[in-house]
């Protein structure tokens, strides 16, 4: 196998963004809007069929946050500006074409149809505004336009916290909801809110993570101390209710309000709706008491669910840690709460001898081989309740915060965690990183560059070229990126390309100017109208990334 060299990957990846710059955006409304993706072997921009067979053309500016880090990161390698100036243009635009309240249209269920330029989103989700581990890449707002970045931050808020008194929020902010800006964050704060309220609302933590990410980056980059206090008060409210022995949790900060009862129909399709109270208590309540809260709840039954300890331990905490660090002492509270959070699931949950999470509630108990006793929202009767192998987007999460707080708690667990994926022994000063692994993953390869800015071992900056070229050989196809050269469409948003930007940005001394990886949050759902005419509720991600040809 011939070897490919840096600068190879660097005209790739040049290539790849004048393929984009030059076919990927807006043809016919002269915007400089991007087209989500393409189909590598027509070279047609990625659409979404709607239930009444409407084709729309994708462009989710969620779903592009990564894209335009990677845009940015090619500047800073090349000099050329035509590739940031490109982002800013797409970031301003929708900056100009914000609602009445400063939001820009966005997220999973609400994105513009760039066949049309409408407003668009399928119509079992309504069009609302949604937040989910997406953390925008607001360093690059800011720039383009502070009023806007800041309204924007403070809009976001307005729509998702529908009481400020208890904190309830809603995963689905609505559109126009108007405020004064002047005075958003001086409401006061209720410091008497129990743990584990009954209201109304789901207070998911892959949204009040955006809320928390949105207010401390608006400190970082505004020195707005009353957003910091607001986002610190949020994340107290998931803290206050992470279980009082082990400190594990949480998923949501409340149990949801009971305000009907359930269907006597499991099969009725409202039967597992929150509107009937906390859905954990009902399906496993009579078995596990008290414990068994959504809330507490600490196993996932569903492979592409976004919700879940990886949720909890993974993508927020990966979040989080990327935070803090840029708020310095600032931050300082934050850190201490997620380095908590991370060590607790680590002792309870983490199998270092087979690399595997236990299943449990936040009581720290192993689920391992129990089963489902009843139909509800975690599963169907007698589902058995399994362990589940480590993901790699939580491994970052951990090797990030220990860089981050050098706890030494979690020395070991990287260590585990690192021998089991195959990337060597690893050691403060002498790690003996696995130079053959064949691991092709984006992920690994921001792992071990994390690893190396925290050590300055040169050791793990050879790993990171290793894994760079796996990772060029897996994903480089027909000039764009896919998950396998069987696969058809190439997702801009995913990460590859902004990886191996990060890995040349290091070799040549520019790691700092490289934007931050924050996380893979983009997708779009809802109800699709499928080939053979059938409609499922599903998501790009699931449905369109996922297609392949044989050769």
């Amino acid at each position: 196998m011939l070897p490919i060299t840096m600068q190879y990957i660097l005209d790739y990846l040049i290539h790849y963004a004048d393929a984009i710059l030059d076919r990927y955006r807006d043809p016919h409304h002269g915007t400089p809007l991007f087209f989500d993706g393409c189909d590598t072997y027509s070279g047609k921009p990625v659409t979404w069929r709607n239930v009444d067979g409407t084709e729309w053309a994708l462009s989710n500016l969620a779903s592009q946050q990564n894209l335009f880090r990677f845009l940015v990161a090619l500047t800073d390698l090349t000099g050329e500006q035509k590739y940031k100036q490109a982002a800013r243009d797409a970031i301003a635009w929708h900056f100009r074409h914000a609602d009445a309240s400063g939001l820009i249209h966005w997220g999973g269920h609400c994105f513009l149809d760039l066949n049309t330029l409408k407003v668009v989103g399928p119509e079992n989700k309504n069009l609302y505004h949604e937040l989910k581990h997406h953390c925008p890449f607001y360093e690059l707002m800011y720039e383009v336009d502070p009023k806007a970045t800041t309204r924007l931050i403070k809009a976001m808020w307005n729509c998702h916290v529908t009481d400020w008194d208890n904190m309830q929020m809603s995963r689905h902010g609505e559109y126009g909801r108007r405020f004064n800006e002047a005075t958003l964050w001086d409401q006061p704060k209720n410091d008497r809110l129990a743990p584990l309220r009954e209201m109304v609302g789901l207070s998911f933590i892959n949204i009040g993570n955006d809320l928390i990410f949105a207010a401390g980056m608006l400190y970082q980059l505004a020195g707005d101390e009353k957003a910091l206090g607001w986002g610190e008060f949020l994340m107290r409210q998931y803290v206050n209710c992470r279980h009082p022995v082990t400190k594990l949790g949480v998923y949501q900060y409340n149990r949801p309000l009971k305000i009907a009862e359930p269907p006597a129909d499991e099969n009725d399709p409202g039967f597992t709706m929150s509107f009937f109270g906390d859905r954990a208590q009902r399906q496993f309540g009579p078995e596990y008491g008290e414990i068994a809260k959504e809330a507490w709840v600490l196993f996932k039954m569903d492979d592409e669910a976004l919700n879940g300890p990886e949720g909890i331990y993974g993508d927020c905490a990966y979040a989080q840690t990327t935070l803090v660090r840029e708020l310095g002492a600032a931050g300082r509270q934050m850190l201490d709460w997620t380095t908590e959070g991370l060590e607790a699931w680590a002792h309870y949950a983490y199998d270092a001898q087979t690399n595997e999470i236990k299943p449990m509630f936040a009581d720290g108990r192993d689920l391992t081989g129990a089963v489902i006793p009843r139909f509800g929202y975690y599963g169907k009767q007698g589902t058995p309740i399994v362990r589940r192998p480590l993901p790699p987007h939580v491994f970052l999460a951990y090797v990030t915060h220990w860089a981050v707080s050098r706890s030494e708690q979690l020395w070991p667990v990287v260590c585990a965690m690192a021998r089991n994926f195959g990337l060597g022994e690893w050691a403060e000063e002498s790690p003996a990183v696995n130079l053959q692994t064949g691991t092709a993953d984006a992920l690994f390869l921001f792992v071990v560059l994390e690893m190396h800015r925290a050590t300055g071992q040169t050791a793990y900056l050879d790993l990171a070229q290793t894994i760079g070229e796996n990772l060029f050989r897996t994903h480089a196809h027909r000039g764009m990126f896919t998950p396998s050269e069987k696969h058809v469409f190439c997702r801009f948003d995913d990460v590859e390309a902004l990886a191996l930007a990060t890995l040349l940005g290091t070799l040549q001394g520019k790691a700092g100017a490289m934007p931050a990886y924050r996380g893979r949050g983009g997708y779009v759902h809802g109800d699709m109208l499928l080939p053979d005419g059938s409609k499922k509720n599903t998501t790009d991600l699931k449905t369109i990334y996922t297609q392949t040809r044989s050769q």
